[in-house]
């Protein structure tokens, strides 16, 4: 292929690219007496393309677009939203933001729950052990924690007994809120990344059409000697396997940076567990309880993601076995606190997989660091040798026609 290669790639320009038609109306003007301008334009041109080039935000890009599409049909499941036109879904999603600023009056004008304006199933509902009015099953954590002071459940052993399956109920219901809110935050953290990748690609595309008219200035469009002909399939090859290798790329940065933040989150956890033992007042270790529980379940979800980022690569030191066990204890968290038993299991379970999990993490890193790193600077370093190879012939040649 003339000119640029396909390779895509790059990182933060610090100059502005000069148009092609800019480019040669300046040469126009100087006309003879500057012929070397051109040649000298496309020899920076061409090391500002490498430069760009190893960064590879075109197969970033279509891997973080294929990222957005697997979250998207994951949240969408949660959401109950699978099967719907484009129309459909914007009608229910401004559906229930309007009802999210509409409070029901009575229980008979409840709406389905929401969370930032994405819709839920209808909400079940279950009435408190010993009769009592009913209660919405995905209860709002603030009238949950509510519940849970009124009932006592905090510091009394029996009555925690007595609730432990209701409140593990609403507990369940509170935590699917909290997984589509999760999901959606790395789903739009995740389209961010993409805006950025785009903007770099096309900031490229732009390099590669400025540098193909000024070979097509030069040349015509054909090569001009077997050698240069040579080289840019050799060169076209190795981009080729670089860029295949920086799709890769994006995948282990994706799940790398996931299970980091399942380690800090499940560490942030932790810690407000252990604080939460020395506490006596039961609203502040209830509120400090539900806090742990929405960090601990972060945590999951950011793990869950990981794993869905690299599904064919098995995380070490983590278990689906594990993953239950504190998935259940999240679950029974708010009645476990009363018994001083079950407290000491679930403390145990949380350390575990904080260790666990941090290990994880940083086995990932250290795995990469060690495999696939080394094998993209590998063929990074052929691309860019391949290119100045190439950049070099040009550069001969191109100034010999000038002259």
């Amino acid at each position: 292929m003339m000119g640029c290669g396909s390779s895509m790639n790059t990182e933060s320009v610090n100059e502005e690219p000069t148009t092609a038609t800019g480019m040669f109306l300046q040469m126009q003007q100087n006309g003879g007496t500057k012929a070397q301008n051109i040649v000298q334009q496309y020899v920076r041109l061409d090391e500002q393309i490498s430069k760009l080039e190893a960064t590879c935000p075109g197969p970033r890009m279509a891997t973080a677009e294929a990222w957005i599409d697997h979250l998207q049909t994951k949240r969408d499941a949660m959401l109950g939203l699978e099967g719907m036109d484009r129309e459909q879904r914007e009608q229910l999603l401004q559906r229930n933001q309007r009802l999210l600023q509409q409070k029901p009056q009575t229980e008979d004008d409840a709406e389905p729950l929401t969370l930032n304006g994405y819709p839920l199933p209808a909400p079940t509902t279950q009435r408190l052990p010993g009769g009592g009015s009913e209660i919405v099953a995905n209860t709002p954590t603030k009238d949950l924690a509510q519940l849970a002071h009124n009932l006592g459940v905090i510091g009394d052993e029996r009555k925690a007994s007595t609730h432990e399956d209701f409140f593990a109920n609403l507990s369940e219901s509170a935590l699917y809120l909290l997984s589509i809110r999760y999901y959606s935050e790395v789903l739009e953290h995740t389209k961010v990344r993409l805006k950025k990748l785009i903007e770099r690609y096309a900031e490229l595309n732009e390099l590669y059409v400025n540098q193909d008219g000024i070979i097509a200035f030069i040349s015509g469009g054909t090569y001009m000697s077997r050698l240069e002909e040579s080289i840019d399939a050799q060169l076209e090859t190795a981009r080729d396997i670089r860029d295949k290798l920086g799709s890769t790329l994006e995948q282990w940065r994706i799940c790398g940076t996931l299970l980091r933040a399942a380690a800090n989150s499940a560490t942030q956890a932790l810690k407000q567990w252990h604080q939460l033992g020395r506490l006596v007042d039961p609203q502040y270790k209830l509120q400090a309880a539900l806090e742990c529980r929405s960090l601990f379940h972060a945590s999951l979800i950011s793990l869950e993601c990981a794993q869905m980022a690299l599904p064919h690569v098995e995380l070490k030191y983590m278990s689906n076995r594990q993953i239950l066990a504190v998935a259940h204890c999240n679950t029974y968290l708010i009645t476990d606190i009363a018994n001083s038993a079950r407290y000491e299991h679930t403390s145990k379970v949380f350390a575990n997989y904080e260790s666990n999990i941090s290990k994880t993490s940083t086995w990932l890193y250290d795995t990469f660091n060690k495999t696939l790193r080394k094998d993209f600077e590998k063929a990074e370093d052929t691309v860019k040798r391949l290119a100045k190879t190439l950049r070099e012939h040009r550069d001969e040649i191109f100034s010999a026609v000038r002259k």
